[in-house]
């Protein structure tokens, strides 16, 4: 195997020399994770570039494997609030083992999104097991805001006085799922 040649892209020297740094990123939902970045610097012109195109293969690496290690640790954590892979596949009409397939690493972006959903909102799987019934839904979501006391309109608190109807009342129809 022969070595490659690392040649300044701009203005053709051989005097080119390669960096590396440890980079940290953030998953959108989930753990930072570390990558590779590195880069090459020309003695002659004093252009920097990542001539290989090196650091976009490990950034994705790293972020391929985070959300692999993410979609595991949601799934457990989805299992200990009673939730089951079975369960969870029969309420969204997914097919068989489709929750088995991501925990193995075979995932797509739709299924993070769903995960981050699920994650963030377990009760929606419940609403997904009851068709995605609206008054279900209003129903769930009026038991998950009361106990956890979620705060809405730019920091204001659901209070004693406060009711839960009158808080959903006030939010636009898209922000509760019931369209008119």
């Amino acid at each position: 195997m022969s070595k490659r040649t690392e040649i300044c892209p701009i203005c053709g020297s051989e005097k080119v020399e390669r960096f590396e740094t440890i980079s940290k990123a953030q998953l959108t939902v989930g753990p930072s994770f570390t990558f590779h970045e590195i880069y090459y610097k020309c003695s002659t012109c004093h252009e920097e570039s990542d001539i290989f195109a090196e650091t976009d293969k490990n950034y994705l690496k790293a972020q391929k494997e985070a959300e692999a290690q993410w979609i595991k640790d949601a799934l457990n954590q989805l299992a200990d609030l009673g939730i089951s892979m079975a369960f969870f596949e029969r309420a969204f009409e997914l097919p068989i083992r489709t929750l088995t397939r991501w925990k193995t690493g075979d995932f797509s972006s739709t299924s993070l999104a769903l995960l981050r959903v699920m994650k963030t909102y377990p009760w929606m799987v419940e609403v997904a097991a009851h068709n995605f019934d609206p008054l279900f839904a209003q129903k769930s979501m009026q038991e998950t805001l009361v106990p956890q006391r979620i705060i809405f309109n730019l920091g204001t608190p659901l209070g004693e006085s406060s009711s839960v109807s009158t808080l959903i009342s006030s939010l636009p129809s898209s922000s509760v799922g019931m369209g008119e």
